[in-house]
């Protein structure tokens, strides 16, 4: 509703209309980090390095279940204001079609593609010059290996990968390179640089099932590894060998984290937030907002009585606004920032 409502600036001030999007885009996003940790029950941490505050930032992440999106989005929520509204993705374009959801990312500018290279490129060439015009800080997040992990695509990427003289990744699927040269290539003069994201799940492994029904027995661990854009490669060939060796070395993690997973996170730099848990004050905002909204119009469906329909008109708007007030002038404290103090981290810290 509130998104509709911002079109109207569209044409004639978009960096309004981005503001807009992107602070509703907050309320909405952080669900994710709602759901993993509250909802579902998963403990987050995260390691590594962080960008420079306000920066434009490429985000490669490996796949390797379906709540990978929401770990995700637990760490960029932590970033303070604008995030997590300043979150972007290059997804499958069906996600654009299922309600609210898609709505709202295509409002935040999402990049979606229909696997056809085709027509891909030609969108995602107009999309990253669109979004590297944007005056705000943003993450735009890309999963190079195109799917998600699952036994037998894993199976049929080290077959590919030894017909093909390719390094054969034990935890891992093959990257592929298209969507991430074309991006990087175009955005190279909009972006400071590229965030080398490694997730992994501690216990079971987590499913979209497991997080709704509140079963997620396990903890998420991020190391991100923040590369200026000048230390990357201009041309696609070596780009390509540029990411090639960070799923390499990403590999190589992994598997440090099978064989001894406290002795390898032991040795990681921990992120300490300043203000932790997530404040979600916005969030639920937002959804008694859209409740009203819903219990207003059902009502208004089944009232003939033009008086009674104005009455419980008039009631429901007022307690839209009480709730946009509360979100303006409770505004959710900052989370995180973007450079800690340095006495914030915990160097050779064990995570819990």
């Amino acid at each position: 509703m509130g998104q509709l409502l911002a079109l109207v600036v569209l044409p004639f001030d978009r960096h309004l209309f981005r503001s807009i999007s992107t602070w509703l885009g907050s309320g909405f996003l952080i669900s994710g980090a709602f759901l993993l940790e509250e909802w579902g029950g998963c403990k987050f941490t995260a390691y590594g390095e962080e960008a420079p505050p306000d920066s434009k930032v490429l985000v490669v992440v490996n796949h390797g279940s379906d709540v990978d999106w929401a770990g995700g989005l637990s760490y960029i929520a932590r970033l303070g204001e604008p995030f997590p509204g300043g979150a972007k993705a290059i997804a499958k374009d069906t996600l654009m079609y299922i309600p609210v959801f898609g709505w709202m990312t295509y409002f935040l500018e999402f990049m979606f593609v229909k696997r056809d290279w085709e027509s891909d490129k030609i969108i995602l060439t107009k999309q990253a010059n669109q979004l590297g015009s944007s005056k705000l800080p943003f993450y735009l997040c890309l999963f190079p290996e195109g799917t998600r992990k699952t036994p037998k695509k894993h199976a049929q990427s080290q077959e590919f990968c030894k017909k093909n003289g390719y390094p054969v990744l034990k935890n891992l699927l093959y990257p592929r390179f298209k969507a991430f040269t074309l991006v990087a290539m175009t955005m190279r003069d909009q972006i400071d640089g590229v965030i080398d994201a490694t997730l992994s799940f501690e216990g079971e492994h987590p499913d979209m099932q497991r997080a709704l029904s509140r079963k997620l027995r396990c903890k998420c661990n991020i190391i991100c590894q923040y590369h200026p854009i000048n230390e990357l490669p201009e041309e696609e060939v070596e780009l390509e060998e540029w990411l090639r060796n960070i799923w390499v070395k990403k590999d190589a993690s992994l598997d440090e984290v099978l064989e001894d997973q406290d002795a390898f996170y032991s040795r990681q730099r921990k992120y300490e937030w300043k203000q932790d848990p997530l404040n979600y004050t916005k969030f639920f905002a937002l959804v008694g907002v859209f409740f009203c909204f819903l219990v207003g119009l059902s009502v208004l469906m089944v009232v003939n009585n033009i008086i009674r329909r104005v009455v419980v008109l008039t009631s429901v708007m007022t307690w839209v606004a009480v709730v946009v007030a509360l979100v303006i002038n409770v505004r959710p404290s900052k989370v995180g920032e973007k450079k800690p103090n340095p006495k914030t981290f915990s160097h050779g810290k064990k995570a819990d």
